[in-house]
């Protein structure tokens, strides 16, 4: 990992709490900065405090790097950190980490794939599914992405692009607590991305939320039949599930 500084390009609302930051790295005379497809990078503020977030862009998308942060009152580091990113013309950051990203060289063309997205955890699953896109993989992509009410899947007319664009790409979009006129798919999203696994054998799950909806979502695909090593969460790596106690 490298630290550099990146320069703000944008910042951008995108609901009632979620910034979409647009950032571009300095010229320096080092080699550039490369990531693969789902990694994330490490922020700084001026004191040293950082926090973590996914690359939202994918690598081809050359000169800048997307993030989506989500404001979160109650946190002190995070109320700073988005002002920083909204009055500061730059950042420091570390990248790239993380051991759930792909390449679209390396896929299996047999294997159909699985994009599970909680809330912002669309970010990491957005850099994976347009690198796919850019790299024309043709093997089938589902990809789902659940909130709490539909205001929280904040790039829904994205992922429906994605689905009318691409004929192998299909997209639910799932909402706990819907209101009466939601048209999507309703309940949690653990359960329905289960509920519709056909073929169990060959097809690999990535997925991005809260460790209690990834391993919920653990739980519910191996009911039918999928084993966990079929299953790629950061989560596995940061927020281990606790061992069962006999």
């Amino acid at each position: 990992m490298n630290r550099y500084t990146a320069k703000i390009i944008s910042n951008e609302r995108l609901n009632r709490d979620v910034y979409r930051v647009r950032i571009a790295l300095k010229a320096s005379g080092s080699e550039s900065a490369t990531f693969s497809a789902g990694q994330y990078l490490e922020l700084f503020l001026p004191d040293g405090r950082s926090a973590f977030f996914s690359i939202a862009s994918a690598p081809e998308q050359v000169g800048e790097l997307e993030l989506h942060i989500r404001h979160m009152p109650d946190s002190e580091m995070n109320c700073a950190l988005v002002a920083h990113l909204e009055q500061a013309s730059e950042v420091e950051l570390c990248m790239a980490m993380g051991q759930c990203h792909l390449a679209a060289s390396a896929l299996a063309p047999e294997r159909r794939l699985v994009f599970v997205a909680g809330s912002t955890g669309f970010a990491q699953i957005k850099s994976m599914v347009e690198h796919l896109l850019a790299n024309q993989v043709t093997q089938p992509i589902h990809v789902y992405w659940g909130g709490r009410v539909a205001e929280d899947l904040y790039l829904d007319n994205l992922a429906r692009q994605w689905a009318n664009d691409y004929p192998n790409l299909h997209y639910t979009a799932v909402v706990s607590e819907p209101s009466d006129d939601w048209q999507g798919a309703r309940g949690l999203l653990p359960g329905i991305v289960a509920s519709d696994i056909l073929a169990p054998a060959t097809t690999d799950i990535y997925a991005c939320g809260s460790p209690g909806m990834v391993y919920a979502l653990v739980d519910a695909l191996e009911a039918q039949g999928v084993s966990e090593r079929q299953i790629h969460a950061d989560v596995f790596a940061y927020a281990p599930r606790p061992k069962a106690t006999s």
